[in-house]
C-alpha cells in the first residue's frame, strides 16, 4: 500500500505536465473556431501547470529523465505551437475580405510568406527548448527568452486586439506587420545568449534580488490597474528588465 502511494507520489508532477499538454492542444482547437478569448486562456492555464509540475516535483522530491522530457514536449505544444497557430488564425482573420476573393493556393508569394510568418515562433520555440535541455548555465537566471513568456505575450495581445475598444490600440495592431514583427523579435529572444530574470529566490535579501522585487512590484500594480492590459506589457518589461539584469551581471 504504501509503496503504491508512493509510486503514485512519483507521478504526480507528469500528471500535471500532461494537463499542461491538454490545455495546449484545447488553445489550438478553440483557436481554430475563432474562439480568441478560451484560446488564450487555456495558454494561461499551460503556464500555470508548466509552473505547478515543477514545484510539485520539487516539494515531493519526484524529479525523473522521463519527466523532464514530457515538459519539454508539452512546451512546445503550449509555448510553441498554440501561440503561433493563434496568432496565424487572427492574422488570418485580418485579411479575411482578401482571402475571399484570393485564396491560399493563390495568393501572391509575398503575401503567403506574411501571412505565415508566426509560424517562426513554433521553430524557435523548438530550438530554445532543445538548447534549455543541455544547458547547465541557467540555475540563477533564463538564457534567452523562456517560451512561457513569448506564448503569454501573443496570447494576450491577440485577446486584446480582438477585444478591445480602445482606437489606438486597435490601429496599431492591425497591420500584419505588427504580429510579424514581434513574432521575429521574440523568435530572436528566445535563442539569444541575453541573460534573463528567473522569478526563482536564492534568499530574500534585497541586494540579490532587486529586479525581481522590482519587477514583481510593477506588475501587481500593472495588474491591478489595467488588469488583462497589463500582460502584454508586463512581458514587454520583463524583457527591459532583463535586458538591464544582462548588463548588469
Amino acid at each position: 500500500m504504501f509503496y503504491g502511494l508512493r509510486n503514485l507520489r512519483n507521478h504526480i508532477p507528469n500528471i500535471i505536465t500532461v494537463l499542461n499538454l491538454l490545455f495546449g492542444c484545447l488553445s489550438i482547437a478553440w483557436a481554430s473556431h475563432h474562439h480568441f478569448g478560451i484560446a488564450a486562456l487555456f495558454i494561461f492555464l499551460a503556464a500555470i501547470m508548466d509552473f505547478l509540475d515543477g514545484l510539485a516535483a520539487n516539494l515531493l522530491k519526484a524529479h525523473s529523465r522521463i519527466g523532464t522530457q514530457l515538459d519539454s514536449l508539452a512546451d512546445m505544444v503550449s509555448f510553441g505551437v498554440a501561440p503561433a497557430f493563434l496568432v496565424f488564425i487572427n492574422v488570418l482573420l485580418m485579411f479575411s475580405s482578401s482571402l475571399e476573393s484570393h485564396p491560399l493556393s493563390s495568393l501572391s508569394w509575398n503575401f503567403g510568406i506574411l501571412i505565415f510568418l508566426p509560424f517562426i515562433l513554433s521553430i524557435f520555440a523548438g530550438l530554445r527548448l532543445a538548447k534549455f535541455n543541455i544547458d547547465t548555465r541557467q540555475k540563477a537566471h533564463f538564457i534567452g527568452l523562456p517560451t512561457p513568456a513569448m506564448a503569454l505575450f501573443f496570447a494576450s495581445a491577440v485577446y486584446l486586439f480582438q477585444t478591445t475598444e480602445i482606437q489606438i490600440f486597435y490601429e496599431v495592431m492591425n497591420t500584419i506587420f505588427f504580429w510579424d514583427g514581434f513574432a521575429i523579435l521574440f523568435s530572436i529572444l528566445m535563442v539569444s545568449e541575453i541573460k534573463m530574470i528567473s522569478l526563482k529566490f536564492r534568499n530574500v535579501r534585497w541586494t540579490d534580488n532587486q529586479f525581481q522585487y522590482l519587477f514583481i512590484g510593477i506588475s501587481v500594480i500593472l495588474l491591478v490597474s489595467l488588469q488583462a492590459m497589463s500582460i502584454p506589457i508586463i512581458i514587454l518589461m520583463y524583457v527591459i528588465f532583463s535586458f538591464v539584469y544582462h548588463l548588469c551581471n
